[in-house]
C-alpha cells in the first residue's frame, strides 16, 4: 500500500510540473460569423484572459472559402479604423474593431467591429464601403493543461472508486 502511495505522489507531481510546462498565458479563441451572403471562422490569439480589451496577436481561418493571411498592421491602410484589440465581454470589439487580409492588397482587407449592438464585416473596394451585418461567435479553445489536469482528475475518481470497491468486497 505505501509503495502505491508513493507511486501515485510521483505520477501526480510528474503530471503537475508537464501541466504547468504546457500553460502559457496566451488565450486561444474559436470565432465564427455569417450574414448575408458571408461566413467567416477561425482562431485569433490574446495574450489573456482579455477581461479588459488585449491586443490580438495573431488570427487565422477563412472567410467565404478564402485563407485569412492575417491581421493588418495598424495604420498600414487608411480605409479603415481599426485597433486589433478584443475584450471577452459579448461586444468583442471596439467600434474600429479588428482588420485582416483575405487575398492579399487592399480590396481583400475585411473588418469586423461592433457598433450599436450590432456586429459587421466591413470591406472597401475601389471607395466603396460593403457592410453586412453578422452574427458573431467565439469560444475560448482550453489549453492543453486544462486536459491534462481533467485526465489527473478522471484517474484520481477512478483510484478512488476502485479503492472503495475494494474495500466494500472485503468487509
Amino acid at each position: 500500500m505505501r509503495l502505491f502511495k508513493q507511486a501515485a505522489a510521483l505520477l501526480l507531481s510528474g503530471a503537475a510540473l508537464l501541466a504547468s510546462s504546457l500553460a502559457h498565458a496566451d488565450t486561444v479563441w474559436a470565432w465564427s460569423y455569417s450574414g448575408s451572403g458571408v461566413t467567416a471562422s477561425g482562431t485569433l490569439t490574446t495574450g489573456g484572459a482579455a477581461l479588459v480589451p488585449e491586443d490580438i496577436l495573431s488570427i487565422s481561418g477563412t472567410r467565404n472559402g478564402q485563407t485569412i493571411l492575417g491581421l493588418v498592421p495598424l495604420g498600414q491602410d487608411s480605409n479603415f479604423l481599426y485597433d486589433n484589440k478584443f475584450v471577452n465581454d459579448g461586444a468583442y470589439f471596439s467600434e474600429a474593431g479588428l482588420l485582416f487580409d483575405v487575398g492579399g492588397g487592399d480590396a481583400g482587407h475585411f473588418n469586423v467591429y461592433f457598433f450599436e449592438g450590432q456586429h459587421f464585416d466591413l470591406q472597401v473596394i475601389d471607395g466603396q464601403a460593403i457592410e453586412i451585418p453578422i452574427s458573431f461567435s467565439v469560444t475560448a479553445v482550453p489549453e492543453a493543461a486544462t486536459y491534462v489536469y481533467m485526465a489527473l482528475g478522471l484517474a484520481g475518481l477512478g483510484a478512488l472508486s476502485r479503492r472503495r470497491r475494494g474495500v466494500a468486497t472485503s468487509a
